[in-house]
Order: C-alpha cells, then structure tokens, then sequence
C-alpha cells in the first residue's frame, strides 16, 4: 500500500494510541512487533519511530480480540488478523518480504561483525594469560634459584662456623692438656 491510501488521515502517536486501545507503550510496541514480523506495515518516520494510522489502530484492535477469545499465540494470532485484513480489503500496508530479508540480512551481518569483534578479543586476552603465565612461571623459576643459592650459601656459612668451633676446641683442648700435662 502506499502512503497516499492515507492521505488525510491523522497520524497518531504511540500514547495516543494506548490510550484508544487501554493498553501500555511497552505492549503496543510487542503488539507491532508480532504483527510486523506476520508482514503487516506500520508507517514509520526517518527516526524509526512508528506512527499508527485509523486503519492501524482497527488492525490492532481486532488483533487484541482475536487473541483474547480462542487459545493461539500471539504469532497464530497475527496471522489470522493478517488473513482477516486480506479478505476484508481493509487498506493496509504489507511489508514485501524483500525489505523484510533486507531486515533480517542487516541484523546477521551485525551479529556476524560482533561475533568477529569478540573473537578478536579473545585471542587478545588468550595472549595476554600467556604472556601472564609465562611470566609467572619465570617469576618462580628465579626465585626458586635464588632459593637453592641461599641454602647452600648458608650449608656453606654453617660448614665454615662449624670447622672454626672444632678448631677452637683442639686448641682449647691442647692448652688444657699441656696444662695439666694430659
């Protein structure tokens, strides 16, 4: 449908719309949602803001009754507003499927370009607990050898203290036995 079949026609905003309907914006929006994705058009501004048209709000009205008397989803329940709005020739906008790919085709390649970014990332961060690792396990290797070099300096130390003890005694000893002539 093009936008002249509204010619004339109020646009309304979301709140105004709530208020004809007794609903809040968050359900509105859900409501839209579901309906967009069956392939109905709401008019939409170059800020991706919608706009609901008499039409629209007749579309989402019986949306809502059709949903509140029979046991379907929402989804099923779009539907069959869907095969309403085609049989009852009421004027409104369907969404061709080639803008609805192209909507589709935009949000994969987003999730396609942060899915790249993250496993860019990932292997920073792989390298950098590496890099982590690595420097640990030298941290350890050189404090470990420091370790060893100070246990045997100190063997060493203790060796030393001990031959100078032994040694003071025999001289000791000596003095003592020459003394005493033993």
């Amino acid at each position: 449908m093009t936008d002249d079949i509204n010619e004339g026609q109020i646009l309304m905003g979301p709140s105004d719309v709530c208020a004809l309907l007794g609903i809040k914006e968050s359900t509105l929006r859900k409501y839209a949602l579901i309906l967009q994705d069956a392939g109905y058009k709401f008019h939409v501004n170059d800020k991706g803001q919608r706009g609901y048209f008499q039409n629209d709000v007749i579309v989402l009205k019986r949306f809502m009754e059709i949903k509140q008397s029979s046991d379907m989803t929402l989804e099923q329940a779009a539907e069959a507003v869907m095969a309403w709005v085609q049989q009852s020739n009421v004027a409104v906008r369907v969404m061709d499927k080639k803008q609805e790919s192209e909507r589709y085709n935009d949000d994969i390649q987003a999730l396609k370009e942060m899915v790249a970014k993250q496993n860019e990332l990932l292997k920073e961060l792989m390298m950098r607990l590496d890099q982590q690792q690595k420097y640990i396990e030298e941290s350890l290797k050189k404090r470990d050898e420091l370790l060893m070099q100070s246990l045997k300096e100190s063997m060493e130390t203790r060796k030393m203290i001990a031959a100078a003890k032994e040694e003071d005694e025999k001289k000791k000893k000596g003095f003592w036995s020459r003394l005493f002539g033993k």
